[in-house]
């Protein structure tokens, strides 16, 4: 049997920083669709922050992102068009700019509240104080951290 008042409590209480990954990916809004493709299936995530010349936080890019842009070209090569226009594509070109993060003390409760009313699977972590990127959370360490809780195991 579940324990709801325990499940609560835990939502309540395990923070942002016992979840995070520390180390943070991140790609310049310059690169292109390519390196974004191949980074994200070279450390196998769904979603990187995306940085601005500054260093600063100005996108995430998603798997969402690539195929949505897969769908146009497919839809390209259907109507008998060249995908080639296509090639160049920045990074910026593709990423969502309405960044939603979070900071360190960040309960789980409201990261599960933020994933599942926003549909967001990345949630870049900041110092808000510095606006620096200190760690990444993904939909899977939600996931984990939620379903670990009812099982009364620490992630």
């Amino acid at each position: 049997m579940v324990d709801i008042k325990k499940v609560e409590h835990r939502s309540k209480n395990v923070k942002a920083k016992d979840l995070m990954s520390r180390f943070a990916i991140t790609i310049k809004e310059g690169e292109s669709v390519m390196n974004l493709a191949h980074l994200m299936m070279r450390f196998k995530i769904s979603g990187v922050p995306v940085a601005d010349k500054n260093g600063e936080i100005c996108g995430i890019a998603t798997a969402t992102d690539l195929f949505n842009l897969m769908k146009k070209i497919v839809i390209d090569i259907d109507q008998g068009k060249s995908p080639l226009h296509y090639s160049g594509l920045r990074v910026a070109e593709i990423m969502t700019k309405d960044v939603v993060t979070i900071t360190e003390e960040t309960s789980l409760y409201e990261m599960m509240k933020i994933m599942c009313d926003k549909n967001i699977h990345t949630l870049p972590v900041m110092v808000i104080s510095k606006k620096e990127i200190v760690g990444v959370i993904g939909r899977r360490d939600i996931i984990n951290a939620f379903y670990v809780g009812l099982n009364d195991r620490k992630p």
